[in-house]
């Protein structure tokens, strides 16, 4: 018998790093505009070196904002050590935002009252059954490692961890873990508090605590954030993805309004995947939705099962039939007006289980492309006297 192996590596970085400190000025500033304006159109990029802020990009809004007091509030939020000179009072906006191409803007906001794609391109969405998040296990196991490094009192905001998993014939381990954090405290004391965490949190969810770990493997981290290094909007697109699990398509999501299918897109297509894999049909589930500007509907959709690949063109039909995936539908089905973005920018795109909906429906509005709510529809109407295999 053939054994197959394979190894997945997944990263994720924290709030504090700072590429994610200018998604989340990016996504904090569309917010902004969306309080006053929810047809705003927006795509804002942004750059963060020391404590100078570049403000870049396009908007379309009939209202105007205090741009240089969201970035102030951003900073606020991200505590650095005082020694960084990153705190509200002592940053430097230069803002270059200019106003959205007129051209892009008639194919959006279309003469006939359609709304057309903002942009070209093909977005994927992935799912598993590996978590309760549906997400795979590499992506879940960065993302709550990393989060919890930097919940330790004074370690962090700038984060990183690695996770690599092998797999073989369909199962797990887990080969190693890396987090790099940064730390005020001596080394040794770092590395013993993360180490005492991390395993800690890998016993009470179920994983075993003795897994390779390894903390801070180039030693002392000091000085991090934007002080270490430059920041920029949308250059940890595989981060707010699925790591070693799925190809990225599309473009950056921070900063952008929902006719950027490159958000709104890969929001739909993770919704697709979700349910497929919540409904059985799958233990993983891959959809590709490709768009041209200025078109309102997909050119194509794709999806890739593990298991049950005879049922893939009963599942295209029915979600053709169900589920409208204009530009103006993923609006509507996940309130794409409504101010969120900035949480989102801190936390994650992906990776909200139906547990954590249910202890909190804040989420559920925040959210809505991770509800599992046509599952039952797909199983019952997809598999009604069909055997899966």
């Amino acid at each position: 018998m053939i054994m197959e192996k394979q190894t997945k590596v997944c990263e994720y970085v924290s709030f504090g790093h700072p590429d994610k400190v200018a998604d989340q000025v990016s996504d904090a500033l569309l917010d902004e505009y969306l309080k006053g304006d929810p047809r705003t159109r927006a795509s804002i990029e942004v750059m963060v070196k020391d404590n100078i802020v570049v403000l870049g990009g396009e908007v379309n809004s009939a209202t105007t904002i205090n741009a240089e007091a969201v970035v102030r509030r951003v900073f606020a939020d991200l505590n650095d050590p005082a020694s960084h000179h990153l705190g509200a009072d002592e940053v430097k906006v230069i803002n270059l935002i200019g106003r959205q191409s007129q051209e892009i803007s008639r194919g959006v906001d279309r003469a006939d009252g359609v709304i057309g794609a903002g942009d070209q391109g093909f977005m994927v969405g992935f799912a598993s059954n590996e978590t309760d998040e549906y997400l795979p296990l590499g992506v879940y196991l960065a993302k709550h490692l990393c989060e919890r490094a930097t919940e330790i009192a004074d370690l962090g905001p700038d984060c990183k961890t690695q996770v690599t998993i092998d797999y073989e014939n369909g199962t797990p381990t887990v080969r190693s873990i890396l987090v790099g954090v940064m730390h005020q405290c001596p080394l040794e004391e770092c590395r013993r508090r993360v180490e005492s965490a991390v395993k800690q949190w890998l016993s009470d969810n179920g994983f075993p605590s003795e897994t390779d770990l390894i903390v801070n493997s180039s030693g002392e981290w000091h000085v991090g954030g934007s002080v270490s290094d430059c920041g920029v909007t949308g250059r940890k697109i595989v981060v707010d993805h699925y790591g070693g699990y799925a190809p990225v398509g599309g473009g950056n999501l921070h900063g952008k309004c929902m006719s950027k299918v490159d958000r709104s897109g890969s929001y739909m297509a993770r919704y697709l995947a979700k349910n497929i894999v919540a409904a059985g049909l799958a233990d993983t589930a891959k959809v590709e939705l490709a768009y041209m500007i200025g078109l309102p509907k997909p050119a194509s959709i794709n999806i890739e099962l593990n298991r049950n690949a005879h049922l893939v063109p009963k599942i295209l039909s029915w979600i053709e039939r169900r589920v409208d995936l204009s530009v103006a539908g993923i609006i509507r089905r996940f309130d794409g007006s409504l101010p969120r973005y900035y949480f989102i920018a801190r936390r994650g795109h992906f990776g909200v289980s139906d547990s954590d909906m249910q202890q909190n429906p804040q989420l559920t509005k925040i959210y809505p492309w991770e509800k599992t709510d046509i599952a039952h529809y797909l199983k019952s109407d997809i598999t009604p006297n069909t055997k899966t295999e």
